[in-house]
């Protein structure tokens, strides 16, 4: 359906950033952070990856003043939507300036040698947990559910975010794997044929 209000530059501030993140602690999180940009001019479109690719999201400007972000939930996990989620919105925010721009992301190549993916990944770790409270804080240094919850509630995000950058900071992907909500985020889009036939 047609978006009511057109995207206006500059509206994807490190603070409005911040705020979409702290969406993320609803059952319903996805959906809810959809209907949100919605709201903003931003369309979010889910559609299953195509076997052999390795596409995690995009970005792009489809007419004057209307970004899409798409997303395949390659991973179904809640640190991954959420961070994908963040990376595709600091390419609008940064990068797209007009229709011809467009980023499709694998968020398994770290991207460092790209200036662009570099920026956007810097902005969604940001606005996920400021670079400050991380080092900050016990969670920084004690790999334990604890300390997930403990900076979770203290940013009012949702716990799979904080586990998540655990393992990617130490690069053990086994670590905490229980609490990255794995299997929760497909399930919100049922209209979605998720297996391959």
């Amino acid at each position: 359906k047609p978006l009511l209000v057109k995207y206006k530059a500059g509206t994807l501030t490190p603070e409005f950033l911040r705020r979409v993140v702290q969406l993320s602690t609803s059952e319903t999180a996805p959906l809810d952070v959809r209907d949100f940009l919605r709201e903003y001019g931003i369309r979010i479109v889910v559609e299953r990856h195509l076997p052999r690719t390795y596409i995690d999201g995009a970005a792009i400007i489809v007419s004057k003043s209307e970004p899409v972000i798409g997303l395949t939930l390659r991973y179904d996990r809640v640190d991954n939507f959420w961070f994908t989620l963040m990376h595709e919105l600091a390419h609008i925010a940064l990068h797209l300036n007009n229709e011809s721009d467009v980023f499709y992301d694998d968020l398994d190549i770290e991207g460092e040698d790209d200036p662009q993916e570099r920026e956007a990944n810097q902005l969604a770790a940001e606005a996920l947990i400021p670079h400050e409270v991380w080092l900050a804080n016990p969670a920084s240094r004690l790999r334990t559910p604890m300390a997930v919850e403990h900076l979770a509630t203290k940013l009012h995000i949702n716990p799979a975010i904080v586990a998540g950058r655990m393992q990617h900071e130490s690069k053990n992907y086994q670590l905490l794997r229980n609490l990255v909500g794995s299997g929760k985020v497909r399930e919100l889009f049922p209209e979605i044929k998720w297996e391959v036939t």
